[in-house]
């Protein structure tokens, strides 16, 4: 169990509802299956769970939506990848695509007091970029 009480896959469904409202307006089963690689009939096992918690409402076969708590999760979901993305491009100079899969696995494991003390690093950074100078010219080996 995370921070978030949910397993690692219950908030990768949640992340994935929230990107696809935020793109269509709406989450359907099938494209939440595509998303995420999964069949529909994981799909048709996970999202009762979700609802059952409280995270999402939906009627079968139809669209699914979160809920405010389920938007709360979703987002801090997302929050810490794109702040380890960030800290992967912007400190470590990992490629875009790279550095989102590399996020991806291990954002599920960053405590929120990891978080924040990132997203301050990353702004000190960013009010400072000469804090870098020297450490982006010596790219560290298998990146």
């Amino acid at each position: 169990m995370l921070d978030s009480g949910l397993t690692a896959s219950l908030e990768d469904y949640l992340e994935a509802i929230l990107r696809l409202e935020r793109e269509r307006g709406l989450a359907r089963g099938k494209d939440l299956a595509r998303r995420l690689g999964v069949t529909n009939a994981s799909v048709s096992s996970v999202v009762p769970k979700l609802e059952k918690m409280g995270l999402v409402v939906y009627e079968r076969y139809g669209p699914i939506h979160l809920t405010p708590k389920g938007k709360r999760v979703a987002r801090g979901v997302l929050r810490r990848e794109e702040v380890l993305v960030a800290f992967f491009r912007e400190v470590l100079g990992i490629p875009h695509a790279k550095a989102r899969r590399e996020a991806c696995r291990i954002e599920h494991g960053l405590s929120l007091d990891s978080l924040r003390r990132l997203e301050a690093f990353l702004s000190y950074l960013r009010k400072d970029p000469s804090a870098l100078k020297g450490w982006t010219d010596r790219p560290g080996e298998g990146t």
